[in-house]
């Protein structure tokens, strides 16, 4: 297809556009009638057909713990892809996608580690008796679950006396995502604890692909006696 390559979508109607962060766009790689499809934190698999002037495709979710897929069309002038992109039960937008200049991406090393923080069973537990929580699952706590920049480490001791030092920190923001009444939390916040509630997942080598320097944005929030009960959360 003439129309094979990169594409980096630069306009969509369901953006913020105040909110939104050019290093986070959504891209289309098209190659024949298969393509990939990067789209709000998901790789989907895609497959494309043409239709007079005008390209059908339908796409699905790769990753097995997801299940999402949608359709979609567009039509191609010059570099340009303008089309719409839907989501089964869910939301449809307008798309605008402009041929990468870029053949070739520099990829870095950054001199960090990842850490993925998973839930088990009974943190599900704990979330599931909360009001308006009762069918949640694993699966639906896990997916998209939260991730962290920490330091390289030589090996697992110095890993875990470093979760150690901040899983406080850590433990409560995860019970606030879920609860913002601290009442409601468990009094005794222990590492054994944090444990028994999270799976923590962590990747030695992280790579960044992304021609820009890193923007940092603050929470704002101070959590003051993350280790005990009287948690404080000021702003």
């Amino acid at each position: 297809m003439a129309i094979n390559g990169l594409y980096e979508i630069v306009e969509m109607e369901i953006w913020d556009k105040k909110k939104s962060n050019p290093a986070e766009r959504a891209r289309i790689s098209i190659q024949g009638r298969k393509g990939t499809l990067h789209f709000i934190g998901f790789d989907a698999r895609m497959e494309i057909k043409k239709t007079g002037d005008r390209y059908l495709f339908t796409w699905v979710v790769s990753n097995e713990s997801d299940s999402l897929s949608g359709y979609g069309n567009f039509t191609c002038s010059g570099d340009t892809l303008t089309g719409r992109i839907y989501m089964h039960e869910g939301y449809d937008s307008a798309f605008v996608a402009i041929k990468s200049s870029k053949v070739k991406k520099s990829i870095k090393t950054i001199d960090r580690s990842l850490l993925l923080l998973k839930a088990k069973e009974p943190f599900r537990e704990w979330v599931g008796s909360l009001p308006g929580k009762g069918g949640i699952t694993l699966r639906d706590m896990n997916t998209n679950c939260q991730a962290y920049l920490i330091p390289e480490f030589d090996g697992p001791h110095q890993r875990n006396d470093f979760l150690n030092a901040v899983y406080g920190d850590i433990f409560v923001k995860q019970l606030l995502n879920w609860c913002s009444d601290n009442v409601k939390w468990p009094m005794n916040r222990t590492f054994a604890l944090f444990k028994r509630w999270f799976e923590p997942e962590y990747h030695s080598i992280v790579e960044d692909m992304v021609d820009r320097t890193i923007v940092y944005r603050a929470t704002n929030l101070i959590y003051e006696g993350a280790e005990n009960g009287d948690v404080n959360i000021r702003e």
